[in-house]
């Protein structure tokens, strides 16, 4: 009587290790898309949240636009909004005083490419010295920012035109209503927003009450 055979064969030990191999090679390049994946949606998730704060802050500062004009460091004038090349700065309304500090609730910003990155740059006053520091905020990587201004008379990618560009000319009959503002970015192309502007008579006033 032949006796029945225990265990495995050496070919059945082979087949079943190769297939181990098989199923944890698999697993393996599945957890690695896995965490590829991952990491894909993080950094998509993060581009969006700064294309969404950078928007945000475009908008806030625009839609509170006031005509206060301001002078520079040099004591040079520089009008409420200022758009030239890839850039511009503006007076605006709602600068939050929560601390109560002895400072206007005006505040003069500027955003312009650094380095590939929207940089919003802004100061504690209005009318600076050679000692006004500025402060930076650095909002997102971007390849190209464009800002055209729109008035009666259409779009302009500068702004004061050579007709208006006198400082604290409220009464301008080509007064700026709207910000174009198109920002281009690796993982979003290029993105375009319009902001309206307040009437230029409206925020006159409101900057007088404020300065």
């Amino acid at each position: 009587m032949r006796h029945r055979q225990l265990g495995f064969t050496l070919i059945e030990l082979l087949v079943v290790i190769g297939i181990l191999g098989f199923v944890g090679a698999a697993a393996f390049a599945m957890l690695g898309s896995s965490l590829r994946l991952q990491g894909s949606v993080q950094t998509n998730t993060q581009h969006i949240e700064q294309l969404t704060r950078a928007m945000n802050w475009l908008q806030s500062d625009a839609e509170q636009f006031v005509n206060r004009p301001i002078r520079d460091e040099l004591g040079e004038p520089e009008p409420a909004l200022e758009v030239s090349g890839q850039g511009f700065s503006l007076t605006h309304l709602g600068w939050n005083n929560v601390l109560g500090a002895q400072r206007s609730t005006l505040q003069r910003v500027e955003y312009r490419i650094v380095d590939n990155h929207l940089r919003r740059r802004f100061w504690r006053v209005l009318d600076r010295d050679q000692d006004s520091a500025p402060v930076d905020q650095m909002l997102l990587n971007v390849e190209q920012f464009k800002v055209e201004v729109l008035s009666a008379t259409g779009w302009h990618q500068q702004w004061p035109l050579e007709t208006n560009f006198l400082p604290g000319e409220s009464a301008a009959e080509d007064a700026p209503l709207a910000l174009r503002v198109e920002l281009t970015t690796e993982t979003f192309g290029a993105v375009t927003r319009v902001f309206e502007l307040p009437s230029v008579d409206q925020v006159s006033l409101l900057g007088a009450s404020e300065s």
